[in-house]
């Protein structure tokens, strides 16, 4: 089997099948333990035991001591850190599940891996959280993690989550969300970064070369039209460049859209409130199936001024604004079939509470 082709084993399985440890090993993973068969596997199954078996000291297996950790909310550069973080979700969240739900990666250079890892939570809010005080509800979320992987462990993350549905699931307002979120002290690095983060993404500078064999490049290429042209130029009249006729859209807080009218009016209203927007896609994974279904992870950021579409954050008007974001696409034909793009709405207006990203110091 063809390491390009090896995915196509990997999805669509019992977890207890893609956690048999006698399945046969389909990718060479130059410094990870024997066990994993390719990076999905490893992924999956680290996943599994860190929430599933609440085996948190495996952090220590698997993640580099030093271990950068972005989201929009804040900063984490330990594995210390990360266990402190799992501890905290888990006390507030003690039944949370996690459903991988895909695994898009590719090898890059000087045997470092790169995964797209999709996942569903879902959770009971017994605990404090970082939204406030425990309200008893179930909710669901939506999560994107992005990983630099090499020699069996995790080096560098991106972290994505849906969470202004999980509030709303939860009974807490994005507003009550936002502003405890805004009282939390941030680190000098996150500052830095999410300042400069703004100011690179502003100038259209994409934050790793683009790299991509030239089996992926034309995907590459899609993957920028499609910011380029939608969210950049603003010519939906394109849309049906990248969506297939009845394409369903999973974006956050809840919002879906099945079609290219519908789908082209949900992110007309969403650039309404960032008029000046400018999406850079700073990396893309590609993951092949068959000849006419192929899967796409892309990593970007949109910067630009907010502009409220609801008079209640007429305040923030003209504030710098940041966005971390990441989109999952499955391609039929060609086309966009399915896609799920999430980022932290409630980190986002936490930001704007707090005036970051700071333009003058960007």
């Amino acid at each position: 089997m063809s390491e390009t082709s090896i995915a196509k084993t990997v999805y669509w399985q019992p977890l207890h099948d893609m956690l048999d440890p006698a399945r046969s090993k389909t990718q060479t993973l130059a410094g990870f333990d024997d066990e994993f068969v390719d990076l999905a596997d490893y992924i999956l199954r680290i996943t599994h035991r860190i929430w599933e078996q609440k085996n948190i000291g495996a952090c220590y297996d698997y993640y580099a001591d030093f271990c950068p950790v972005h989201t929009l909310g804040g900063y984490a550069d330990s594995v210390d850190v990360v266990i402190q973080n799992t501890l905290k979700t888990i006390a507030a969240f003690p039944d949370r599940s996690l459903i991988g739900e895909d695994v898009i990666f590719r090898e890059e250079a000087n045997e470092v891996y790169y995964s797209s890892h999709r996942i569903t939570s879902i959770m009971t809010n017994k605990g404090p959280s970082e939204f406030g005080a425990p309200t008893g509800k179930t909710g669901r979320v939506t999560t994107i993690a992005d990983c630099m992987c090499k020699d069996n462990k995790i080096f560098y993350e991106w972290l994505m989550r849906d969470n202004s549905f999980l509030i709303a699931q939860l009974g807490i307002s994005l507003d009550d969300a936002a502003a405890f979120q805004a009282n939390f002290s941030l680190s000098n690095t996150f500052t830095q970064w999410i300042n400069e983060e703004y100011s690179r993404t502003a100038a259209n500078e994409a934050s790793l070369a683009d790299d991509l064999s030239e089996q992926d490049k034309p995907w590459g290429d899609f993957a920028k039209a499609w910011a380029e042209n939608l969210f950049n130029k603003r010519k939906f009249n394109q849309l049906s460049h990248f969506y297939k006729p009845n394409a369903a859209v999973q974006w956050p807080g809840g919002r879906q859209a099945t079609g290219n009218a519908a789908i082209s009016g949900m992110l007309i209203k969403w650039l309404a409130s960032c008029p000046d927007a400018n999406m850079v896609v700073d990396h893309v994974c590609v993951t092949y199936y068959d000849q006419n279904r192929v899967h796409l992870a892309l990593r970007w950021g949109v910067a630009g001024h907010y502009n409220a579409t609801d008079a209640k954050y007429a305040q923030f008007n003209q504030q710098p604004h940041y966005i971390l974001g990441a989109s999952h696409f499955e391609i039929e034909d060609g086309r966009i079939a399915r896609e799920w793009t999430v980022f932290d709405e409630v980190a986002a207006l936490a930001n704007l509470m707090r005036k970051l990203p700071n333009e003058a110091e960007a």
